[in-house]
């Protein structure tokens, strides 16, 4: 399913179709995929049952989107941090294990959540 073929289905949406209309006319749409191309999330509209978050969850993926990128780090800092209050890793409760973003057709590659104070 595409983009359009996703929109015309959530259009019937009672809960999500108040949400398209933030990216609908756009000329490109956010997507979050992982190396096997599979979409986690279509912000701000949905994520994927994919990523759903279940008593038996072992890993967390903790995505920030916005338009300020300092802003969202800042976000993303405080919230991982209070996430990993919850977490249990190897050797102690607070694990947190930053990630690589690639921007697409740039040469910009960030590891996040970087946690340094500024």
């Amino acid at each position: 399913m595409n983009c359009v073929e996703l929109f015309d289905v959530l259009k019937d949406d009672m809960g999500l179709k108040k949400f398209l209309h933030i990216i609908e006319d756009e000329p490109k749409y956010p997507v979050f995929y992982d190396a096997n191309r599979t979409v986690l999330s279509l912000p701000p509209i949905i994520n994927s049952h994919t990523t759903r978050i279940t008593q038996k969850t072992k890993n967390v993926f903790i995505e920030v989107t916005g338009t300020d990128l300092n802003k969202c780090k800042i976000v993303l800092q405080i919230l991982t941090a209070q996430f990993s209050e919850h977490c249990k890793g190897k050797n102690n409760k607070f694990c947190i294990e930053p990630v690589e973003v690639v921007y697409e057709g740039t040469d910009l590659k960030i590891k996040e959540p970087s946690l340094e104070i500024h």
